[in-house]
């Protein structure tokens, strides 16, 4: 009643505030507007109907493998392995074979992938509609030239950074869509470094810093691309100034499927908002990602995989 009644006097200018009495009437009004802010909510997300999950990213020249599993409401942290499925693989619209279950949901192809080749994969699970997928894997572009650029740069600290610059080739009339992954021997540890300053106008063209992008703005039967990167290690040799420590490098250029293409994008974006990994070919889960499942969710996709000799900067 007190605080009220100052508070009154104070808005109608019947009472002149002192200094100290604003401070404290204030620090009243900050926290009972936070303590006005703080109430419970009580949400209950809705039930999901399970749905069939079915995973496979082929890569041409290895067996295939399709993962099958169920979906799972919010409090699920892991998809729930189908393993009385029956899964057909269906090669260029002939059936090829009835996969084998191995264990954990996951069914074993015995062929071997091929370029240019059209996979359609059924999937029949107890109680579920028929789960249909289908891609083509595309034909693989070559390597023509690869090259090392040991200092492309300086950085906003001012450290050097290298770069790799790859000329590959292109199929103008087709539309083909792209995926560069760079890898590095940091101690007999393959693994992707980190990409600096993407200044490629394709590249841009995709609006992500990643190397995945379609040939649209590619009119040339080859391309010739520099990519930017960082090892995230560094040296000062002689106080000569800080350069980036250079590792044993490969690039490997795959061509994918246009399922492939959207699903590695969206994939980036997921991450990037969650700050963990969603996907490994391994994997049971399934988010809200670009899915080519019919009557279910998941991904269906090829590439076609070419690598680099391995250049010691």
């Amino acid at each position: 009643m007190e605080f009220a009644f100052l508070f009154s006097k104070m808005v109608t200018g019947t009472q002149k505030p002192s200094k100290n009495l604003v401070i404290v009437l204030a620090i009243a009004l900050v926290l009972i507007a936070s303590f006005s802010c703080r109430k419970k909510v009580d949400w209950h997300p809705p039930e999901l109907e399970p749905m069939p999950v079915v995973n496979s990213i082929i890569k041409c020249g290895k067996p295939i493998s399709v993962r099958v599993s169920l979906t799972v409401d919010f409090s699920g942290k892991t998809a729930p392995a189908v393993t009385n499925a029956v899964v057909l693989l269906y090669i260029n619209n002939q059936l090829a074979e009835t996969l084998e279950h191995t264990g954990d949901g996951l069914y074993q192809s015995q062929h071997i992938a091929q370029e240019d080749s059209e996979y359609r994969c059924e999937v029949a699970i107890p109680g579920f509609p028929l789960a249909k997928c289908f891609t083509r894997t595309p034909k693989r572009q070559e390597i023509i030239k690869f090259e090392h650029i040991n200092k492309a740069g300086v950085d906003e600290e001012g450290l050097t950074h290298p770069a790799v610059k790859v000329t590959f080739s292109n199929a103008p009339s087709q539309a083909l869509y792209y995926h560069i992954v760079i890898t590095i021997d940091m101690h007999d540890n393959w693994q992707q470094p980190q990409l600096l300053n993407i200044t490629d106008p394709i590249l841009l063209n995709e609006g992500l810093p990643i190397v995945v992008f379609s040939n649209e703005r590619i009119n040339g039967d080859t391309y010739t691309m520099i990519i930017n990167y960082t090892t995230g290690s560094a040296s000062n040799t002689n106080n000569a100034g800080w350069v980036t420590k250079l590792y044993p490098v490969q690039v490997e250029i795959r061509t994918i499927c246009y399922q492939y293409y959207k699903f590695i994008k969206q994939q980036y974006l997921y991450e990037l908002s969650n700050n963990e990994p969603i996907f490994s070919v391994g994997a049971t889960s399934t988010f809200n990602l670009h899915s080519n499942v019919e009557n279910g969710y998941g991904i269906f996709a090829a590439y076609t995989s070419v690598k680099s000799e391995i250049i010691y900067p």
